[in-house]
């Protein structure tokens, strides 16, 4: 069966509108409402979760149904996040041959409306051509770009599918993430004792010096393949002349394996309470776990299905490594075999962002291959 033809220029106006939402973490209502309403055109039931009660947010994350006409095919959901990293006052867009990027100074939002974009196209597709499918839900999160925070909050139990698919990764188009790493946060405060730094140094304790000196003996950075480890924050002091009586640090440690995160994050911890010690401070040291690695291989019917679909529109499948976490770590530790799609988002997180108009159309028909090998599959 050849790919399905995707129409252009109504992804690339779908991807435009949705950028235009200003739709920072917590700010998602009006593309949220925007893409439930879209959804409904196309017969799916729509209903919104109260996450967004839970996070002080506009709304909840989006859950939209459509019930298959395949019974015996494996349900699956497909899901992307609204939320965008920072804010988009005053957006505009250039589109300039098959590029779509910021014109303004701000990020554009690809991250991740170029993979909401193309799971709405893919849907308005399977819906005009009469295509035979299965159950199908859709999941558009709240929350992502702060820790994940819409998808763990989500009930797992209103998750109605086998296998998932989320639309959050960058090129090259055919990827698909096979294993992320486990993150573990770690949230510092050092309390040493004020002092005159002029008059009377020498009675005072530097909470800031043995920060120094903790971050200074620490190993960080990437640690090996699979593990790496930041200090990304440090606050602390109220004056040039008083020895600072308090510090704060927010740190992180990441890991592809459990055991190495866990010997990371001890190292850290340690670290920080010796070298506090060794001066007369106090480390107070928080360790949060943020999410838990997964691991998939080729054999995995999520990886087989996605792979075959890559393979029926001339994509070259290729499974990869993450190193940073996505909604996909949420599912697959709440039981759900998930697997992270590439997109055509590139520069993320910077103003210099910007996706191309030929990946919005390959996710599209990605997307619908995908429905298409489910309903042939059979574990």
């Amino acid at each position: 069966m050849p790919p399905i033809a995707v129409n252009e220029p109504r992804v690339v106006d779908t991807f435009l509108t949705l950028c235009r939402f200003n739709t920072p973490s917590r700010s998602e209502k009006a593309a949220s409402e925007w893409a439930g309403a879209y959804l409904e055109k196309l017969g799916f039931t729509v209903e919104w979760d109260d996450a967004g009660k839970e996070v002080g947010g506009t709304i909840g994350n989006l859950i939209a149904f459509k019930k298959g006409t395949v019974p015996d095919a494996p349900p699956i959901f497909f899901s992307s996040h609204l939320d965008t990293v920072e804010a988009t006052p005053g957006l505009e867009i250039a589109v300039e041959g098959n590029l779509i990027r910021s014109a303004s100074d701000t990020i554009l939002g690809a991250d991740d409306k170029c993979g909401v974009a193309p799971i709405l196209e893919a849907m308005a597709l399977l819906t005009e051509s009469g295509e035979p499918h299965g159950d199908i839900q859709l999941l558009l999160m709240i929350c992502e770009e702060i820790g994940l925070v819409g998808a763990k909050l989500l009930d797992p139990s209103r998750i109605k599918a086998r296998y998932g698919f989320v639309l959050d990764s960058g090129p090259p188009m055919g990827g698909l993430t096979y294993t992320a790493p486990s993150q573990n946060s770690l949230k510092v405060r050092i309390e040493g004792k004020p002092s005159h730094a002029g008059s009377s140094p020498e009675k005072g304790v530097s909470a800031i010096l043995a920060a120094a000196k903790a971050i200074a003996a620490m190993t960080l950075g990437r640690i090996d393949s699979e593990t790496t480890a930041n200090i990304g924050v440090i606050h602390g002091g109220t004056a040039r002349n008083i020895v600072p009586a308090e510090v704060e640090l927010v740190g992180e440690a990441r890991s592809r394996t459990q055991a190495k995160l866990d010997a990371q994050t001890a190292h850290m911890k340690e670290v920080f309470e010796r070298e506090a010690a060794a001066l007369g401070a106090v480390a107070h040291v928080e360790v949060i776990e943020e999410y838990r690695t997964y691991h998939l291989t080729e054999s995995d019917p999520v990886i087989r299905i996605g792979s075959e679909a890559a393979r029926r529109i001339g994509l070259t499948p290729v499974l990869r490594p993450s190193g940073g976490g996505s909604d996909g770590n949420i599912f697959n530790g709440y039981g759900f075999p998930t697997t992270v799609l590439a997109c055509g988002m590139e520069q993320i997180h910077t103003h210099d962002e910007f996706c191309t108009i030929s990946a919005l159309v390959q996710d599209a028909q990605w997307v619908v291959e995908i429905v298409r090998a489910t309903r042939e599959f059979r574990a």
